[in-house]
């Protein structure tokens, strides 16, 4: 029951987005970073997210952090791109090393994927700066996000958004496909 709450929190976050940057359109990474917020899908299951929107489809990304427990949390981070990725998918959280996510899945206008994180990730990622996504598609192109971390300690310890009845949450990701409608497409 918790990977289907993350499933639907990370396609919740998608359909946010609508599509996620080729980097052949500059559109595509001229970004607008949104702050982190909380979201709770039931009482007892909630994620952090941030997303970076480009002003062309597919651009950008999304970053979510869904806590399991004290001591462990799922990480999704999701690039745009119209192309499968060539390898993983990379978070550096300030001038750490890099953490790959493998086995990244690819749908129409993005790639994702998520890792277990442990509870001194979880720590780290409240107290760094920035976190950096970074991908390379199979047309060579560097899909590069850095999501600031600003407010990324209060929000996740923070209360989240009272749940929505399964109406209203159908209606804002109805509104949030809508206005995504009205991007141009990115150019390859």
């Amino acid at each position: 029951m918790r990977y289907v709450a993350i499933f639907l929190g990370s396609f919740a976050v998608q359909l946010a987005l609508g599509g996620v940057g080729e980097a052949a359109d500059p559109r595509a990474t001229q970004l607008t970073y949104e702050p982190w917020t909380k979201t709770c899908l039931t009482e007892a299951s909630c994620f952090v997210a941030a997303a970076a929107r480009g002003q062309c489809v597919p651009s950008g990304g999304t970053l979510s952090v869904s806590p399991q427990s004290s001591k462990r949390a799922i990480v999704s981070a999701n690039v745009g791109t119209r192309t499968m990725l060539e390898g993983t998918i990379s978070l550096r959280i300030d001038q750490d090393e890099p953490i790959q996510i493998a086995k990244p899945h690819c749908y129409t206008l993005g790639c994702g994927g998520t890792l277990e994180a442990d509870g001194e990730m979880i720590e780290r990622l409240k107290h760094a700066q920035t976190i950096a996504v970074e991908a390379k598609n199979l047309t060579g192109q560097t899909i590069s996000l850095a999501f600031p971390l600003t407010h990324f300690a209060e929000t996740f310890d923070g209360p989240g958004s009272p749940p929505k009845t399964s109406g209203q949450g159908s209606k804002d990701a109805q509104q949030h496909t809508e206005s995504v409608k009205q991007l141009p497409q990115c150019e390859d």
